[in-house]
């Protein structure tokens, strides 16, 4: 019974974001830690940002191109990373099954408004979308 309980907690603070405390002591969302599938089903702002910066654009994958209306990727957890000064969420995802030839690397800033995007495809090369800064081109490399 005991470990039932434990394993159900592990299991809600892994699906549920994690929250801290900033400075204020208000609540601040995490911006690790979260999953790319999830954050565009429920985030419009984030939708969108990423939507309209590769719509129309040649040479992406089909994998990345349905990001929103297909998730066929796998995706893994959200890291929080400082970019110009700024907390930045990373995302990293890869095509189900290729994830060795075809993966991006997908940098929002906090509030889900600006996006940067590299893509790097065996077959199409590597791409990059929203003109990322220096700043963002070092973070989308690493």
């Amino acid at each position: 019974m005991r470990r039932s309980i434990l394993t159900a907690l592990m299991v809600l603070s892994l699906a549920a974001p994690a929250a801290t405390q900033d400075t204020d002591g208000l609540p601040d969302t995490s911006l690790s830690g979260n999953f790319l599938p999830k954050v565009l089903e429920t985030s419009a702002v984030h939708r969108d940002s990423l939507m309209d910066m590769i719509k129309g654009k040649p040479g992406l994958p089909f994998w990345v191109r349905t990001l929103v209306s297909q998730p066929r990727y796998v995706a893994l957890a959200s890291e929080e990373v400082v970019v110009s000064g700024e907390r930045r969420q990373l995302f990293r995802a890869c095509e189900a099954g290729r994830c060795d030839a075809s993966r991006l690397v997908a940098i929002f800033s906090a509030d889900g408004k600006h996006a940067v995007l590299k893509v790097s495809d065996a077959e199409l090369g590597v791409k990059f979308f929203g003109d990322p800064t220096p700043d963002e081109l070092v973070a989308l490399a690493n």
